[in-house]
C-alpha cells in the first residue's frame, strides 16, 4: 500500500513539475520544445507505472489460473 501512495505522489509531482516548464517555456516562445518536454513526461510517467502493471498482470494470471 506504501508503495501505492509513493508513485502517486511521485507521478503528482512529475505533472507539476512538466506543467510548470512546459508554461516557461510557452511564455518564452519556444512551443515546440514545451511540447517536447510534454512528451517526455509521459514517457517517464509510463516508465515508473511499469512496475505496476506488470504486479497487476501477474495477479491476474495467478487469479484466473493462466499460468
Amino acid at each position: 500500500m506504501k508503495m501505492q501512495i509513493e508513485i502517486l505522489i511521485k507521478l503528482a509531482g512529475l505533472g507539476l513539475l512538466v506543467s510548470v516548464i512546459t508554461a516557461v517555456l510557452k511564455q518564452s516562445g519556444r512551443e515546440e520544445l514545451s511540447a517536447l518536454v510534454v512528451v517526455a513526461g509521459l514517457v517517464m510517467g509510463t516508465v515508473m507505472m511499469l512496475g505496476l502493471v506488470s504486479d497487476l498482470m501477474d495477479t491476474i494470471r495467478r487469479v484466473f489460473s493462466l499460468y
